[in-house]
């Protein structure tokens, strides 16, 4: 059970550190959505693909790994 809530602890950490640089990268790239489009597009995945799309991905499926383990090692009180 603890090594599910910290699994989740974790997942947790890096979605919401993908989040956050989402957030960055696109506010920092308005000017450019309101002139192109396609540009935007670009430069957005060309900021976000090392490390935070990776570490987003990592945080995703860590939090279907630590929701499973929660859910195994619940008690039956049935």
């Amino acid at each position: 059970m603890t090594i599910g809530l910290i699994f989740l602890a974790i997942a947790l950490i890096l979605i919401a550190y993908a989040y956050l640089s989402y957030k960055k990268v696109a506010q920092s790239l308005l000017p450019v959505k309101q002139e192109d489009l396609v540009s935007y597009y670009l430069d957005l995945v060309y900021n976000l693909l090392p490390v935070p799309f990776w570490s987003g991905l990592l945080g995703i499926a860590l939090l279907l790994v630590a929701i499973i383990i929660i859910l195994f090692n619940l008690p039956f009180v049935f």
